[in-house]
């Protein structure tokens, strides 16, 4: 019967483990980042090139491919709305659901601070109407004061968020978190030794995108570690094994 050994006569109860996508909204969240970011990395190794399409024009692949990964990044907002509300519901007084959620909140405040800022910025760019609207969003990855505190931002909120997932999935996301912030502490020393308008752009295009290259693969573990949290099975509510089945504790409620 499933759940159950027999030892001799008498059947042991046995909880199997098995792997779960779970929490969904931010396993979802952080795989759109995931993607953003291979996105954006990307655009710093295609750096200089471009196609000419018909009835467009010239298209530069390395603004097309973050502008893509802008949208990706902001694709994962409601999900991690969701995600970390549910958190804090079901951990309600958990320091690290909460600082989860501030650092969440933090980033959005720097993304309404760009889109403030940015139109008095370009307030000199001829094109109107939706036009002035994508050079606005395909800004953003470009800004080092918006893009270097967010990398530092999801370190914090994917940290606190491991900290409820089991033992191998928590260490990974860690994994994951560290490099965010380790990218974002060499991307701030290189800004500060030459603050220029174009330091960011260039440090990142050093080596076909060494360190965008870096912030995927801590993206990229963090989803990893999200994937593999493992969850006990649905415990049976009808039969003879909801009444035998025990219910095993879980870390997320």
């Amino acid at each position: 019967m499933h759940g159950l050994t027999m030892a001799g006569t008498s059947p042991t109860l046995r909880v199997p483990r098995v792997r779960a996508l779970w929490p969904r909204q931010l396993h979802r969240a952080a795989i759109c980042l995931s993607a953003g970011s291979v996105l954006y990395w990307f655009a710093f190794a295609f750096s200089g090139w471009a196609i000419w399409i018909d009835h467009v024009g010239i298209v530069y692949m390395d603004l097309l491919l973050a502008w893509v990964g802008v949208l990706l990044n902001a694709l994962a907002w409601p999900d991690l709305w969701d995600g970390l509300k549910g958190l804090v519901a079901s951990h309600p007084g958990k320091v690290d659901a909460l600082v989860a959620r501030r650092s969440f909140y933090v980033s959005l405040g720097l993304v309404a601070a760009a889109v403030a800022i940015l139109p008095v910025q370009y307030r000199g760019v001829g094109p109107t109407g939706l036009w002035v609207l994508v050079l606005y969003i395909s800004a953003f990855p470009y800004l080092a004061w918006l893009f270097v505190p967010t990398l530092a931002l999801h370190g914090i909120l994917f940290g606190r968020v491991g900290n409820f997932l089991d033992g191998p999935s928590r260490r990974l996301t860690d994994v994951g978190a560290m490099v965010l912030f380790a990218v974002a502490a060499a991307t701030t020393a290189i800004v500060l030794q030459s603050p220029t308008a174009s330091v960011f752009l260039r440090s990142w295009s050093v080596g076909y995108g060494v360190l965008p290259a870096a912030a995927c693969v801590g993206y990229v573990l963090v989803a990893a570690g999200l994937t593999m949290h493992s969850l006990p099975e649905p415990v049976p509510t009808r039969g003879w094994g909801a009444a035998k089945t025990p219910r095993a504790p879980e870390r997320w409620a």
